[in-house]
């Protein structure tokens, strides 16, 4: 069961950067559930590469590391 639940995970987290790619996706609606997924998991934001935490920032209008999320 665990293995399922990753790998759903591991697909809903990469359609997710997916859709940032395309503007025709990037909606306040698209932004809500990643927030939410980044408040599920904030804990893994400390073993995330500053590098890729950049990125993806420079994709959404917030920053994952701000007292506001």
């Amino acid at each position: 069961m665990d293995n399922l639940i990753n790998k759903l995970n591991d697909g809903l987290l990469k359609q997710l950067l997916d859709d940032l790619s395309d503007p025709n996706k990037c909606t306040p609606g698209l932004y809500t559930v990643i927030r939410g997924i980044i408040n599920d998991n904030r804990e893994s934001l400390n073993n995330i590469p500053t590098e890729a935490v950049d990125s993806l920032e420079s994709k959404v209008p917030f920053k994952f590391k701000s007292a506001s999320l």
